[in-house]
């Protein structure tokens, strides 16, 4: 119930926000989260898990620094911590192992 409830606001803030910013993050989530999969073989399930853990890493490093005015440095601490507490979600799910192989198959294709 929780998690159709959160899908629902999330989808709910993506039709408010159709900004291009929101569309490139939706790209990189489908992309990361379809890439993923792909390399690691993973199921449909995941691939959604993957996207929505994607898309709300996103939206929460848009929302703390936009307008903000924020120095390089600030920007950087938001981004460490972001990836942090997107290291622990995806260990809620998966084993350390899964998710090193996850976050390497996302660097992989974020660096081509």
């Amino acid at each position: 119930m929780k998690k159709s409830i959160k899908l629902f606001a999330l989808l709910l803030v993506i039709s408010f926000n159709s900004s291009a910013q929101n569309n490139y993050q939706i790209k990189r989530a489908t992309s990361f989260s379809e890439y993923a999969t792909t390399q690691l073989k993973l199921t449909k399930e995941d691939q959604k898990f993957l996207y929505d853990t994607y898309i709300d890493k996103f939206l929460k490093q848009q929302e703390k620094i936009k307008g903000k005015d924020l120095s390089e440095e600030e920007k950087k601490q938001v981004y460490k911590a972001s990836r942090k507490e997107l290291v622990k979600t995806l260990n809620g799910r998966y084993d350390s192992e899964k998710t090193k192989a996850i976050m390497a198959a996302v660097k992989e294709i974020r660096n081509k």
